[in-house]
């Protein structure tokens, strides 16, 4: 059977060891290294072929390895070839040797494959060391048979054999039971087989699909199976689950156990967050603070041949059990698990995120990926957070005030500079509370630079500092910063404002369209799969999220449309009517929940405009309600929705968008209407109106991108909220004049297709009562 590593996977496995020591000084490297490395390339000229692909294939002991990487360089002089490997350092160049055995496995790996497919008896490598704080190298050359590069080469292979037995039997099992599952159900609901039909045409094809499918379809087993077929046709080598939210990666859980019931035998992990997964009292990555820490890659490998071999499905649960077991650090060990898995589950920064995506997976492509991305419409705010960041002055004010003025002076006077430059900058573009550039503003990156470089002394040697703590969480930020700044491009504005309130004056990159970066990370991936209730309108979804050549699949309802009722009423609740409408719309809610007694959700467009309603409601009405508070924690949001049960009658007050407006199943009789007053349009702020302008300069509909598509697709979420399996019946009432504009019918779901208008002083009286008699019909 065949195994696939990458030669730096294959590296880590057989020779690390010691402990774990996630210091700042790595963290620091990785900006840093990679400039040091592209100069070093370039300074080459014409001669050099930078990240030169290699790979390998070879029997051994009845096993296949396929064996792939990129070399730092190749060199062609005369008429030989030098294979080099770069490392960056900051250490003093002169206390640097060539004894470093790890720094030369890669290079020899690299050498060895070009030996055999260029048929040379030798071969050169270069070792070359570059500092970090001048660009200065040593480099270390050396020259190598191919008879002695085979045997080192074979003997990594030989030294990982048994485990690389248990990746084989592992892959044999996967593929061939995947070849032979079927569909975990009897049949297939109403638009499922389409669905999955899709997504295995678009994995054969190789291209991305965007499909909008109702809730109740069964979206997660309806995406999942179709790509696990697809490991049998070799289509694919590693899915990845990704998700927005906890809720939905327990979804992807059941559906792989389903199939696991059904005789599917692959490998499937769950990564939870470090803050989550980690086992010690404080979440500190050194040998030093965490006995997991200490020694954990002496004894990682055999924790990995533990859990592989007896395992299948490895959640939180059974990961940390493990970890525990074998007194290794569960975060690094997820990882670990994660490289030889067949289905990953993670959060959608694990693959987007310029800090903390999966380099293991990405920096070398060797695999084949699928993404199956759960919720898609949450990625566009998600990606814009990922690559947006700010500074304020008051931090550097703080960091300074940190600091000791003898010891840290150094510091402190990159710190002035910092604060000054703040200040400059906003009397230069004239005091204004926001000022905005397309184009990128290099000069606090560079200062941001020079005071990274400053600062690893102090973290270095002052560790027993009392604002230790603080100082490293400048620097890591100062780090994230830079990652994201290293993105800049079109779609991207440096913003400088002004808070009156406080004074304070603030630096930011706000990425508005984020498209082409997650174009660039659709790349790495053979399709993406874009699936979610609320992908409308799919074209806005499309675009913004850099895949506007997809394919496209919408979905109908799966259950009876005699489930669902939706009627509509025109009181405007533009911001310059709501306050004048508060009574009007709070008798409407009165007539609403008294036609039938159940629970319901009302749904506001923002907290000031619930409480007016609410505090006028109960004046009047004189009625018990449930209140959506601004700042509820998870516990409090569970006992807010244990409150609904199928013989309660609540009435709760929510706004749209918020966290009762999305992942909320309140099954049967828990939720038998909900009111929206709005089309959900977001509030006047300068971030929309910086994303309108940025629309606007491109010609398309500035406003619409901003405003109406965001605010219409909470709408979505909100109405999704009432039909979630076949049996709930249950009415949407719309509350707004523009749901009856051209403009808005045209963004409705498919399943939308019947929506009763009603006239301005029009009761809905009867036809409520005539949808729910249908009901009674039925159960007498």
């Amino acid at each position: 059977m065949l195994v696939k590593i990458s030669v730096r996977n294959l590296i880590e496995f057989v020779m690390r060891s010691g402990d774990i020591d996630n210091s700042f000084r790595d963290n620091a490297r990785m900006i840093e290294g990679i400039k040091a490395h592209q100069r070093i390339q370039k300074s080459y000229g014409k001669n050099y072929s930078k990240e030169y692909k290699l790979k390998h294939r070879i029997n051994i002991a009845q096993t296949e390895f396929l064996v792939e990487g990129r070399a730092d360089g190749l060199i062609k002089e005369n008429d030989s070839y030098i294979i080099d490997e770069i490392k960056s350092t900051k250490r003093d160049l002169d206390a640097i040797d060539d004894s470093n055995q790890m720094h030369w496995a890669q290079a020899k790996c690299y050498a060895y494959f070009f030996a055999c497919d260029n048929d040379l008896s030798t071969i050169d490598i270069t070792l070359t060391y570059v500092s970090l704080e001048n660009y200065k190298t040593k480099i270390f050359r050396k020259t190598f048979n191919k008879d002695e590069l085979e045997i080192f080469y074979i003997d990594l292979l030989n030294r990982c054999i048994e485990f690389s037995k248990i990746l084989s039997k592992n892959i044999d099992q996967r593929n061939s039971t995947s070849k032979s599952i079927d569909f975990p159900y009897d049949s297939y609901r109403k638009g499922q087989r389409k669905m999955a039909v899709a997504i295995y045409t678009a994995i054969l094809d190789e291209k991305n699909i965007f499909i909008d499918a109702p809730t109740g379809i069964g979206k997660t087993i309806s995406s999942i199976f179709p790509s696990i077929k697809s490991f049998s046709e070799d289509l694919a080598d590693k899915i990845f689950y990704l998700t927005a939210k906890n809720t939905t990666s327990k979804e992807a859980i059941k559906a792989i156990k389903l199939l696991e019931e059904k005789g599917l035998r692959l490998k499937a992990v769950q990564i939870t967050s470090k803050e989550k997964v980690c086992l010690n009292d404080e979440v500190k990555c050194n040998p030093i603070d965490c006995p997991f820490a200490k020694g954990h890659f002496d004894r990682v490998n055999d924790a990995l041949r533990d859990i592989l071999t007896n395992e299948s499905i490895m959640d939180y649960d059974i990961i940390t059990s493990y970890a525990e077991k074998h007194r290794v650090c569960p975060l690094e060990f997820e990882f670990d698990i994660s490289t030889f898995s067949d289905f990953i589950i993670c959060d959608y920064n694990y693959i987007f995120d310029p800090n903390v995506y999966l380099r293991r997976f990405f920096d070398e492509l060797v695999d084949r990926y699928i993404f199956l991305i759960d919720e898609a419409h949450n990625l566009l705010d998600r990606t814009r957070d990922m690559y947006s960041f700010s500074f304020s002055n008051t931090d550097f004010i703080e960091l300074k005030n940190s600091l000791d003025v003898k010891r840290d002076k150094k510091i402190i006077k990159i710190v002035d500079d910092i604060i000054e430059y703040f200040e400059n900058n906003y009397i230069k573009f004239g005091k204004r509370l926001h000022y905005y550039t397309t184009k990128q503003v290099l000069d606090l990156d560079e200062k941001l630079i020079l005071l990274s470089k400053k600062m690893e002394n102090f973290l270095i040697k002052e560790k027993d500092d009392k604002n230790y703590d603080f100082v490293l969480e400048i620097y890591f930020r100062i780090n994230s910063y830079l990652r994201i700044s290293d993105q800049f491009m079109d779609g991207f504005y440096n913003v400088i404002s002004f808070d009156e309130d406080n004074e304070e004056k603030t630096f930011a990159i706000k990425c508005v369209d984020p498209s082409y970066v997650l174009k660039k990370k659709y790349d790495l991936a053979r399709t993406s799969v874009f699936f979610s209730a609320t992908l409308s309108p799919m074209k806005f979804f499309m675009i913004m999220l850099g895949s506007k050549s997809s394919l496209k699949l919408r979905l109908d309802m799966p259950f009876s449309s005699d489930n669902l009722m939706i009627i509509q009423k025109s009181i405007s609740t533009r911001y310059k009517d709501r306050f004048a409408n508060i009574s009007r719309i709070s008798d409407l809610i009165y007539e609403f929940v008294q036609s039938k007694e159940g629970n319901y959700f009302i749904f506001f467009p923002s907290f000031d405009y619930l409480e007016k309603i609410a505090g006028d409601y109960m004046l009047r009405h004189n009625e018990k309600i449930l209140i959506q508070d601004r700042s509820m924690n998870q516990i409090e949001r569970s006992r807010f929705l244990k409150k609904f049960t199928d013989d309660s009658s609540e009435i709760a007050f929510v706004v749209l968008g918020g966290v009762f407006a999305e992942g909320v199943d309140l099954i049967g009789n828990k939720l038998i209407g909900s009111m929206i007053i709005s089309v959900g349009m977001p509030g006047l702020s300068f971030d929309r109106n910086l994303i309108k302008e940025y629309f606007d300069r491109k010609n398309m509909a500035g406003f619409d991108y901003s405003y109406t598509y965001p605010g219409i697709n909470k709408v979505f979420q909100a109405a999704g909220r009432v039909i979630r399996s076949e049996n709930d019946r249950g009415i949407i009432y719309l509350v707004d004049d523009r749901y009856t504009w051209t403009k808005y019918q045209s963004l409705f779901p498919k399943h939308w297709k019947y929506i009763k208008y009603l006239d301005e002083n029009e009761n809905p009286e009867t036809i409520i009562d005539e949808f729910w008699s249908k009901d009674e019909k039925k159960e007498n």
